[in-house]
């Protein structure tokens, strides 16, 4: 479902990057795939955690967004797959990060009725949080793999 999403904001994306963070289109261009796992690795993670509040806080913050911890802790991330899959400088992939995770956020904040006016069944429905399969499913599973690995240690 995420992947769907970020097919329809993937130009803007990379229009961002190249214009704020000064690399190639073609090097922008590799950088989408990176975004969307880690997005989606940090989403299953709050999702996960119960803390689809904190989403849903992060896709209706709007110009507030630099300030929202969810979104911190996901550029943090970004900028560190980045740097490793990609080989960028530390200040290439924080201007990378930034300019791509925000425009990322906003597009598909967008899709999912505008910052501000996100509601929860948009993103549950959007994103594959609800009952059926995406993020839930995913997140449901690297729970049970958390608690098996726990257990295992625990009892094996």
């Amino acid at each position: 479902m995420l992947d769907k999403l970020m097919d329809s904001i993937g130009g803007d994306v990379i229009n961002s990057i190249t214009e704020k963070a000064g690399i190639s289109a073609d090097q922008a261009k590799q950088v989408l795939p990176i975004a969307t796992e880690t997005l989606q690795g940090g989403l299953m993670k709050e999702v996960a955690g119960g803390n689809i509040s904190g989403i849903l806080g992060m896709f209706n913050s709007g110009s507030g967004l630099a300030s929202n911890g969810l979104f911190s802790s996901l550029q943090n991330m970004f900028m560190k797959n980045i740097m490793t899959k990609m080989g960028l400088p530390e200040p290439v992939a924080g201007l990378v990060a930034g300019s791509g995770l925000t425009s990322m956020i906003g597009g598909l904040a967008g899709q999912l009725g505008g910052a501000g006016n996100v509601s929860q069944d948009s993103l549950m429905d959007n994103l594959g949080l609800a009952g059926g399969g995406g993020l839930m499913d995913a997140a449901k599973d690297m729970a049970k793999g958390k608690l098996g690995d726990i257990a295992g240690g625990l009892f094996g």
